[in-house]
């Protein structure tokens, strides 16, 4: 807050997080928990102790200019120490000084404050031609993707290369949470006044019932008009603000990782925070998990589950059945993802899986002879050479896919356009996954019983999540997001729509 110093009283959950000297350090938070005070000042320190070149990185270049006018600006001007060790544009003595926005000189060292925009092309110019010792990435889960590993490659020179990330989380396994997972997970434990038990502080701690919408319906201290949490041992309540010490759940990693969370925030009242988990509002509600309790939320319905899944499950193997025509979805990856299906079953409409793994390139025309597939989608990019070679020995089988995504509204009838001629398909990503996942929630797509026997198709398949984020005139439009890899769901998109089509009988030669 302007014109109050940060200390440590009232955030004694962050002194160990200073004092932490791990190479690199992950810091999975809730909002307004002192995360970024705590990323300027390792920064300046690095510069101003240990003879460092820092490199901040934000999500934008307004992130850049706000933090820099807002944050660093004050802080040096109420800093005397601080006045001297930033060396000003005019600092005189033939002393070169670089006090901008973007820019901060401390000491014989610099500070580059830069934003994670990344072009189409892959380039990322701001991020380049700067050999730094630390790097800080600071609201990881609002960059583009990509902008981590390439500042990341800053590091390369230096013998101190360390790390620093930073960010408020938003879906599971994506951003910081991934982040988070591969980190020693230190959480926050408070010692119960009353039985002594050491625990972490949890939200299931503070609401005690839930409603069927998983809103709060019976919480400690509802009557009194606030909210408490209790002991997990004697029940009793415990000081959310008292003395505490940080727990890791993963000793063996050598990534130092530090959850903060509103539960043990002296900012944040606890009957705030679960007055904010009480709307129906999906957006809204992610916002609150995320923001108060720094935790990834997945909206209801938004992805497939283990319970989706394992009712899916029926009683039989992977295998060629004779004189059965079969579909086939291709995820190109370093390697190629592959689900064959056969055709609605006349009983049951069900549409059996004959297969699913990944192949390499070669492997792909003996599986379209053994399983007899009448149609094959593969995924255009980012191969489209060698894609277009598989359809070449295949013509009239093989089906090139361009994901897009229509506009809100659209009135197209189907959510896949072909071109017979060019042999492409041009796929509503977004609709096309809601009726292949639509499939597997009526049980239309069935699962062999030994599924769990194909390598991550049970996780690539809980991995994409559908979200709702505001679009043009604030409609809301409908997305996936991926939660890390989820080249089987691709594969098994691909695999519904090549059951959409036709055998091309008359191969064009135009795309050969």
């Amino acid at each position: 807050m302007p014109g109050r110093r940060f200390d440590l009283k009232r955030h004694v959950y962050l002194q160990d997080l200073y004092n932490c000297s791990a190479k690199e350090v992950v810091v999975y938070k809730a909002a307004q928990m002192g995360a970024s005070e705590y990323g300027i000042s390792y920064a300046l320190h690095a510069a101003d102790v240990r003879d460092a070149t820092a490199l901040y990185v934000f999500p934008t270049d307004k992130h850049v200019s706000d933090f820099s006018a807002a944050r660093i600006g004050p802080a040096v001007e109420a800093s005397e120490y601080l006045q001297q060790l930033v060396v000003s544009g005019d600092a005189g003595g033939g002393i070169k000084g670089a006090d901008r926005v973007t820019l901060k000189r401390v000491r014989d060292r610099f500070l580059y404050l830069r934003g994670a925009r990344v072009d189409p092309d892959g380039s990322a110019m701001q991020l380049k031609n700067i050999d730094a010792d630390v790097l800080i990435l600071d609201e990881m889960d609002e960059m583009d993707p990509r902008a981590p590993s390439i500042a990341e490659k800053r590091l390369g020179h230096s013998e101190i290369a360390e790390k620093r990330t930073i960010s408020t989380p938003t879906y599971s396994n994506h951003g910081i949470h991934g982040e988070w997972l591969k980190s020693d997970q230190r959480e926050w434990n408070v010692r119960c006044g009353h039985c002594k038990e050491w625990q972490p502080m949890a939200i299931d701690r503070v609401v005690v019932e839930w409603d069927a919408l998983g809103r709060p319906l019976r919480w400690n201290g509802q009557d009194e008009g606030r909210a408490w949490v209790s002991c997990r041992k004697c029940g009793k309540e415990i000081d959310r603000l008292g003395p505490g010490k940080w727990i890791p759940g993963n000793p063996n990693s050598g990534i130092a990782g530090f959850h903060l969370t509103k539960l043990f925030s002296p900012a944040r009242q606890l009957v705030d925070v679960v007055a904010a988990l009480q709307t129906v509002d999906e957006t809204k509600r992610k916002e609150a998990v995320n923001q108060d309790l720094g935790e990834p939320y997945t909206p209801k319905g938004g992805g497939l589950t283990d319970e989706v899944l394992d009712a899916c499950v029926r009683e039989y193997a992977h295998g060629a059945v004779a004189k059965e025509r079969t579909s086939m979805g291709i995820d190109v990856g370093k390697q190629l993802h592959v689900v064959i299906r056969a055709s609605p079953q006349k009983e049951t409409g069900e549409r059996p899986q004959r297969f699913a793994g990944a192949v390499d390139w070669h492997e792909i025309g003996q599986l379209i002879r053994q399983y007899h597939v009448d149609v094959a989608v593969i995924d255009a990019l980012p191969e489209t050479t060698k894609a277009r070679e598989l359809q070449a020995e295949h013509l009239g089988t093989m089906f090139l896919a361009y994901y897009n995504q229509q506009k809100v509204g659209s009135k197209k009838p189907t959510a896949a356009e072909t071109d017979y001629e060019e042999g492409t398909v041009n796929v509503d990503r977004t609709r096309t996954m809601d009726e292949m996942f639509a499939a597997f929630y009526g049980g239309v797509n069935t699962l062999p019983a030994g599924i769990d026997n194909v390598r991550d198709y049970r996780v690539q398949m809980k991995a994409p999540i559908r979200v709702l984020e505001a679009g043009p005139g604030d409609q809301q439009v409908a997305r996936y997001v991926e939660n890390g890899p989820d080249h089987f769901a691709h594969a098994e998109n691909y695999c519904w729509i090549a059951a959409t089509l036709v055998p091309r009988s008359t191969p064009s030669i135009s795309w050969i």
